[in-house]
């Protein structure tokens, strides 16, 4: 079913449904190792003594809740990617509006658990090759490197932040400005304005060695969206992690930032 190096932990109460799930994760070749436990203690201190890539967690365990088990074993680990198992449809519906694969049905398929692993590798080589993060749940912050932008200009962070939002789709100057500056008229010194802040911008991504992360042409503006490790991006790929850092803010203080997670579309 597939060629990667992981590690992947199953925690099920339930000892026939573990041991279904387990067989499922071990037909996959690349595993390096497949762990049981049917306890929330056991799962804890399994990923004390390893290393944990992907994770199976059944919501209601003997001595736990397993949406309570998540949250310690991605305090323990943050980059561990956690998919929950429950028998009640009804969560897994719940969970559908969020995300598709937030839940999952027992008993488990191998189609269920390939789609899983996909989303995973996927948000997991995005992480690995780029090295421009950007952060739109809560304040819009972007770093390179670990290292986080300086704007001359606060315009120019908000111009960039915009950018993100869209996604790689272009603008032209006029529809950004006119997002930008609500209450303002796209005059001619709206224009040269407007027009010094991307300026400012494209100096900035210069300066970090970034310059390619923007595109000019024909009138319209990009990002390139393929460079960078974006927590929205990533939600809407299905990574676990980015769909519990989103607490519903999103790029606080920006009047045009409405994105809502996809909850009330």
């Amino acid at each position: 079913m597939g060629g990667w190096d992981m590690r992947v932990l199953c925690v099920d109460g339930d000892e026939r449904s573990l041991e279904h799930t387990l067989a499922l994760c071990r037909s996959y070749r690349g595993v390096d190792e497949v762990i049981g436990v049917s306890t929330a203690k056991d799962a804890v201190e399994q990923i004390r003594r390893n290393h944990i890539d992907f994770a199976l967690v059944e919501t209601t365990l003997p001595d736990r809740n397993g949406i309570e088990l998540a949250a310690e074993l991605r305090e323990r680990q943050t980059s561990v990617a956690i998919v929950f198992l429950t028998e009640k449809a009804r969560y897994a519906l719940e969970a559908y509006a969020v995300h598709p694969q937030s839940y999952l049905l027992k008993p488990l398929d191998d189609k269920m658990l390939d789609n899983e692993i996909t989303y995973f590798l996927m948000s997991k080589s995005l992480r690995e090759v780029a090295h421009i993060e950007v952060k739109t749940f809560g304040n819009f912050e972007i770093t390179v490197d670990g290292t986080a932008l300086a704007f001359k200009r606060s315009k120019s962070k908000e111009l960039l932040a915009l950018l993100v939002d869209k996604q790689g789709a272009g603008i032209s100057r006029m529809q950004a400005a006119t997002e930008m500056w609500e209450d303002r008229e796209y005059d001619r010194s709206l224009q040269k304005y407007f027009d010094n802040i991307l300026a400012s911008l494209m100096e900035t991504l210069r300066k970090y060695n970034i310059g390619e992360l923007m595109e000019v042409k024909s009138g319209m503006i990009r990002i390139r969206p393929e460079l960078i490790d974006c927590d929205r991006y990533r939600f809407t790929m299905g990574d676990a992690n980015a769909i519990n850092a989103y607490q519903g803010i999103y790029m606080y203080g920006y009047s045009w930032a409405s994105w809502n997670g996809g909850f009330f579309d």
